[in-house]
């Protein structure tokens, strides 16, 4: 039974549309910034591969170092102070954390620009956001996949700009520092619209509120939802390891330069828009509507695509082929595996949200995003180890392994077979 909203309807429309529009903006300042951050840590390390690699892992690191402590604080807080002072905040260090990268002029200034990122928690603040003002069930699985929409517009026109600006050279990277900077400022303002509750519901706030104390919330989180947690720690690392090292692949293996950085990453982004504006939907209907079994596709659908990048760049592989042929393929192949990368994160969160009190939601996505942060935080290190000692074909091979195991664990742990259907169930 749905859980009467504190919004009234007109509002709640409001709120989300609003949030929607808040998430593009984080989306674009925070990917503005990703193809150029390659290139301004080899501008200022000096030109050398290992030395600007190492330097660009350990600035991943930094930051997501700080988010792991973040992102649990705040996913508390906003349980406290509520979305609208939340996104306030969020925006705010934004704003600080782009003045700051505009102004550095050595590595040290760059690492310092990272600090200001223990309060960057656009995308938590929006999955709190929604989780509140939509309930369990297909209303609130389809409003997180427009949310992951609204993030992947920002990622397609953001990269893009910051690609256009890079190719201009040390001037361009403050630039876009600057740009994005604006539009967090905008955000910040815009955020103060978010509508108030109409009325406050009376719940047992002593059994499911924020009253508890923090042991016993957490407690309570994790006895619900510590299995998809798990999950979401196991997926984040698989990905992580990817990701976190994509550019570095793009950029030396292939050689992209700024401006083919920037289309491939908005290319991406435009690939995730599609898998949950178009087919999460129809295939959330498809698979009966459990997150848990789209969940369970996403992450066999992603174990095969890793296989297949581990062969792409090897011998026997795409190695045969003409240098845009290669590029080519392996980026065709790492666009499709966006699709199921962004449709695999609105699933478990959808799944996890259904499993806790609405009170304790802040909580969970800040657990979540504190998962998912440590994944990104110690990911750089291994994948950049990984891709200098054993190449792409053990980078890939070990993000394709971490999943298998991960599926083989959600089929034969958290879901049952239904003996009348034959039909996985949660």
């Amino acid at each position: 039974m749905s859980t009467p909203n504190r919004f009234g309807r007109p509002a709640m429309a409001k709120n989300l549309l609003l949030t929607y529009c808040l998430v593009v903006l984080y989306g674009f300042g925070n990917q503005l910034q990703a193809p150029l951050e390659p290139f301004l840590v080899e501008q200022l390390v000096g030109k050398g591969g290992t030395s600007a690699s190492a330097s660009y892992g350990r600035l991943q690191s930094l930051y997501w170092g700080i988010q792991i402590v973040g992102s649990f604080l705040f996913g508390c807080l906003l349980d406290k102070v509520g979305v609208r002072l939340g996104f306030g905040l969020n925006f705010l260090c934004c704003a600080a954390t782009y003045s700051l990268q505009s102004a550095a002029g050595s590595m040290a200034g760059l690492y310092a620009s990272k600090i200001p990122g223990i309060g960057m928690n656009g995308v938590l603040c929006a999955q709190t956001a929604v989780s509140q003002f939509t309930d369990p069930g297909p209303e609130r699985f389809q409003a997180l996949g427009r949310l992951t929409t609204a993030y992947t517009v920002g990622g397609v026109i953001g990269p893009y700009l910051g690609g256009l600006l890079g190719a201009r050279g040390g001037h361009g990277y403050i630039l876009g520092a600057k740009v994005a900077a604006g539009s967090a400022l905008l955000a910040a303002l815009s955020s103060g619209l978010l509508a108030a509750p109409t009325h406050v519901l009376q719940e047992p706030r002593v059994v499911e509120g924020t009253q508890l104390p923090l042991r016993q919330r957490l407690g309570t989180v994790a006895s619900k939802a510590g299995f998809v947690l798990v999950v979401k720690l196991l997926t984040s690392v698989a990905n992580a390891i990817a990701s976190s090292t994509l550019n570095l692949v793009l950029k030396n293996e292939l050689g992209f330069a700024e401006a083919d950085l920037g289309l491939f990453l908005s290319a991406q982004f435009a690939c995730g828009a599609v898998a949950n504006a178009v087919l999460l939907g129809p295939a959330s209907r498809l698979l009966g509507g459990p997150p848990s079994a789209v969940v369970r596709n996403c992450i066999a659908a992603l174990a095969v695509g890793y296989g297949l990048q581990a062969a792409a760049l090897n011998a026997g592989g795409l190695a045969q082929l003409t240098p845009s042929l290669r590029r080519s393929a392996f980026t065709g192949i790492a666009l499709s595996l966006a699709l199921f990368q962004y449709s695999l994160s609105t699933s478990i969160t959808a799944e996890s949200t259904e499993l806790v009190p609405k009170a304790m939601k802040g909580t969970l996505l800040g657990m979540e995003h504190c998962l998912f942060s440590a994944a990104r935080a110690f990911s750089p290190a291994i994948g950049i180890g990984m891709l200098e000692d054993y190449g792409t074909l053990g980078l890939y091979g070990s993000c394709s392994s971490i999943l298998l195991a991960t599926y083989i664990l959600w089929i034969t742990t958290y879901e049952q077979a239904d003996p009348a259907t034959g039909k996985r169930i949660r």
